[in-house]
Order: structure tokens, then C-alpha cells, then sequence
């Protein structure tokens, strides 16, 4: 694969060049969406930078939990410095957790409901972990397991030191494209303007679904593990199950609230 692009003497990670894509496409698109629904874009803009802080931040931390142990980052933070913390990999649902989270805080800066962001930002979600994904495929991380069928792959210039000559399922590639079905679906989903954070919930239980199968084809090492499930399908049984609630309360409210025409 392409772990890095050269122009000239100047060597961009693949990886960190489709995060900058992917963030500056979902932040472009959910303005131009948040605009034609008619709210301020401004208050959008600061939300959206508290959410890449945070989810940059959540990312890196969850990425050193699964990674190390507590001695192991301690004694690599005294044998590097904090540089040490500036290196590794990120991953999504450290990103994601972190960037709710920033999202909200961002919110009450502004003083704006988070929830009339929703139903334009959450669509972007998607379509930005799909151009993500694709970086993970150019640099030869979060691949599948090994396999003999003719669907693997080899990955030559892996930066995690896949063998060359060992071909695994492209895990990468098959999140990208469910990825970019719910990116889809939810554009459909959203022609009809979704009130609260329905279209959040939609999200989360489309894509706890998806990640928690993938994570069966997972072959590579660092991912973390409690019992027989990986962090992330952990992560994914939750989102499932906060999703299903959050949708099921959300139709509840609404079948159980009078039609305008009902005696009080």
C-alpha cells in the first residue's frame, strides 16, 4: 500500500492526510447543511472545534489504554519524555466518545442546544470514518485476520510490521463501505428533519452493530481485551444499547403526547 505520499522531498503520512480530509469534509458539509436549516453556523464553528480537540484527545488516550499497561507508560513517558505521547495511533471510539463530549461542552460555551446541530452533523460522522478508514488501508493498520480466500490481501509496507507476504482480510476497506452506507443512509433519513438527537441514536445503533461484527475479522494485535470481546466490541454493546433506549424513549415521548386537538 501507500503509507505516505512524497511531493518532492516532503514525505504526508497517509493516514494523518485522510484524517485532515475526512475532519475539514465533515465540518464543511455539516455547515453547509446547519445553513439550510437555518442555524447559526458561528455557534456550529466553536462546537466543532471543541469536538476535534476532544475527539483527537479521547482518541490518543484510548489508543495508550489498549496499548499499554500503566508501568509500561510510565516508564516509556521516562524513558521519552512526553514526546512519547505524541506518537502511536489513534482510535475511533476514543475519537468519538471525546467528541460528544467536546461537542456538548462546546454547546453550553455557546449557550446553544446541542440537539439542533444533530440531525446535520451527526450524517457527516460517517463519511468522515470512511475517508479515515481508507488511511488505515493506505498504512496497513486495523487489518483482518489472516486468510487464504480471495479476498485477502497482502500489505508489503504495513507500518505495523504486517509480514509482506501475508495476506488478511481488508478490514479497512469493509468498514469503509458500511461506513459510507449508513453515511447514505442517514442523508436519506434526514430529508425529513429529524427533531432531538434521533438521528444520533440511528447512528449509534447502525454503527455498534457494524463495529462489533468487524471486530470478529480483526487480526491485528493491539485492540485490548476483557473476557472473549475486544474494548471495542464492549464499546459497541453499549452504543447499541444507548441508542436502542434513546430511540425507544424518543418514540415513546412522541406517541404519548396529545395531538393539538385533544381536550386538556
Amino acid at each position: 500500500m501507500l503509507p505516505y505520499l512524497h511531493i518532492g522531498k516532503t514525505q504526508i503520512p497517509m493516514y494523518g492526510l485522510c484524517m485532515a480530509v475526512a475532519m475539514l469534509l465533515a465540518v464543511g458539509l455539516s455547515y453547509i447543511r446547519t445553513k439550510k436549516r437555518g442555524e447559526d453556523c458561528d455557534k456550529l464553528i466553536t462546537i466543532a472545534l471543541f469536538a476535534v480537540v476532544f475527539g483527537l484527545l479521547g482518541s490518543k488516550l484510548l489508543y495508550f489504554f489498549v496499548t499499554y499497561s500503566w508501568s509500561e507508560l510510565v516508564e516509556l513517558v521516562r524513558a521519552n519524555g512526553f514526546k512519547a505521547l505524541m506518537e502511536g495511533g489513534l482510535v475511533f471510539y476514543g475519537g468519538l466518545i471525546g467528541g460528544v463530549i467536546g461537542a456538548f461542552i462546546g454547546a453550553a460555551a455557546v449557550k446553544a442546544p446541542l440537539s439542533r446541530y444533530s440531525d446535520a452533523v451527526v450524517p457527516t460522522l460517517p463519511l468522515a470514518h470512511a475517508i479515515g478508514r481508507m488511511g488505515c488501508f493506505c498504512s496497513g493498520c486495523c487489518y483482518g485476520r489472516e486468510t487464504d480466500s480471495w479476498i485477502g490481501m497482502c500489505f508489503p509496507n504495513s507500518i505495523t510490521g504486517l509480514a509482506p507476504d501475508v495476506a488478511v482480510i481488508p478490514t479497512q476497506l469493509i468498514e469503509s463501505c458500511a461506513n459510507l452506507i449508513v453515511f447514505i443512509f442517514l442523508m436519506i433519513f434526514t430529508i425529513k428533519r429529524r427533531k432531538g438527537f434521533t438521528t444520533l441514536f440511528v447512528y449509534m445503533t447502525c454503527y455498534g452493530v457494524i463495529r462489533f461484527l468487524i471486530e470478529f475479522l480483526r487480526g491485528d494485535e493491539i485492540r485490548g481485551f476483557f473476557g472473549a470481546l475486544s474494548t471495542s466490541q464492549w464499546i459497541s454493546l453499549a452504543l447499541i444499547i444507548c441508542g436502542a433506549a434513546g430511540l425507544i424513549v424518543t418514540h415513546g415521548k412522541k406517541k404519548g403526547r396529545p395531538s393539538p386537538g385533544a381536550a386538556l
